[in-house]
């Protein structure tokens, strides 16, 4: 797909997504959402610790100029689940797996995929039943390497801590997620360690009856090599059902202000996903 018709596409879906938001009925906005909906609306980027609620996100993504010549592109889809278990009435073990299978389409002559490196972060977190709160968690990450070639990630193990930290009232949702990986073993003799610090800061408007609104930045920096990137991501998401099923359809842009790593993405791309939330 020409970058253009991508760009065409993705205002066609905003506004038919705005104009349907317009077009409900004025009495369905005070309706009470099912509780379904309201899991899906709660769970969206939270650390999980005031109710045992996990959600599937699943995004599909596209970025352009890759490679030296940034003339190929990429797509990979992404799965990541969110899962809590309550350990006791006061604490919960949040478990957050990263699961990506992507593909290139000539990076510098290149046409594979495969998938990146599976990253695994978790956190223990303070339970409460309220909602209006302060959230914060901390816990060990691994990191599996794949054995794909250097534009995929490290093929290092790796292990370390990852952190997070949310306030939360009623209309918003400001904070943080943070990771340091520690490569295991010897450097690669091909492609970057596993050396790294992930910092994805975000802020999310939810409105309740439709969605949420979410910016956020998922910056990586390898410690070794210096290499970095900051992609920004602006993302609107709207409440759907499959049959009697609920699920929160998200659409967002996706813009690197800075990516230093060796062929890595430039410019604009996008996502679409879906993600679905259940109790346990």
């Amino acid at each position: 797909m020409q970058m253009h018709q991508y760009k065409a596409l993705l205002t066609i879906l905003m506004l038919s997504n705005f104009k349907l938001a317009l077009a409900q009925d004025a009495n369905t906005f005070f309706d009470t959402l099912t509780p379904g909906k309201e899991r899906l609306i709660s769970s969206e980027r939270q650390l999980q610790a005031q109710d045992n609620v996990a959600s599937v996100p699943i995004y599909f993504n596209f970025d352009q100029k890759v490679g030296l010549g940034h003339q190929g592109s990429t797509k990979y889809t992404q799965i990541e689940p969110w899962l809590p278990y309550r350990i006791n009435s006061d604490y919960s073990y949040v478990v957050h797996p990263q699961i990506t299978y992507q593909s290139f389409n000539n990076f510098d002559g290149y046409s594979s995929s495969g998938f990146k490196p599976v990253i695994i972060e978790s956190f223990f977190t303070e339970s409460n039943e309220t909602r209006l709160k302060n959230s914060f968690g901390f816990g060990p990450m691994v990191q599996i390497g794949t054995n794909m070639p250097a534009m995929y990630g490290s093929s290092q193990n790796a292990v370390g801590y990852s952190m997070g930290a949310i306030h939360r009232s009623e209309d918003w949702m400001v904070g943080a997620y943070a990771y340091q990986s520690f490569g295991l073993g010897a450097m690669p003799l091909n492609g970057p360690s596993a050396n790294n610090v992930g910092f994805q800061p975000f802020i999310t408007y939810i409105t309740k009856r439709y969605g949420n609104i979410t910016l956020d930045c998922e910056s990586i920096t390898n410690i070794d090599t210096g290499a970095h990137a900051y992609p920004i991501n602006l993302m609107g998401s709207k409440l759907i059902e499959v049959g009697d099923l609920p699920l929160l359809f998200t659409i967002g842009a996706r813009y690197y202000t800075v990516n230093t790593n060796q062929g890595g993405a430039q410019g604009w791309g996008g996502r679409i996903g879906l993600t679905y939330a259940f109790s346990h």
